[in-house]
């Protein structure tokens, strides 16, 4: 797990312990979703989105989980390395939190020829029935 956590008891209706736990956990549940290029662990995507899981692409299209899937599970790219850094977490209450990040990806193509790509996401993650889960989230190409 590349980065660092950031916490602001300011902007927390929780405690600043409360809120150092929330953004320790939600780091652990992020970085299996940052390898799942290279992983293949759908479980894991399906136990972090939420079924109203709704993430913008970078071209406008807008994901729902089912999409989400399709986009992991038709990737023809064979990534190498999956580096998030930054990555932080601003906790807002209990059951909410905000979480935004770079991510840096990899490998080569279907063609063989290889890539680097890097990218801005955020992600709104929200605690029901004491799972957290991500609700929504966007991502942009910096290069």
């Amino acid at each position: 797990m590349s980065g660092c956590c950031s916490t602001d008891p300011t902007q927390s209706a929780v405690s600043a312990d409360e809120a150092k736990k929330i953004t320790e956990v939600i780091t652990k549940l992020n970085y299996p979703w940052s390898q799942v290029s290279i992983s293949k662990d759908m479980a894991h995507l399906e136990r972090i989105w939420s079924d109203d899981f709704s993430y913008i692409m970078p071209d406008g299209t807008v994901f729902d989980k089912k999409a989400g899937f399709a986009f992991f599970e038709d990737d023809t790219d064979t990534h190498t390395s999956e580096v998030t850094a930054p990555f932080n977490v601003r906790v807002y209450g209990k059951n909410f939190a905000v979480a935004d990040g770079d991510h840096h990806s990899v490998g080569k193509d279907k063609y063989g020829k290889p890539f680097s790509r890097k990218s801005r996401f955020t992600n709104v993650w929200v605690r029901q029935n004491g799972t957290w889960q991500v609700v929504a989230g966007h991502l942009s190409h910096l290069e």
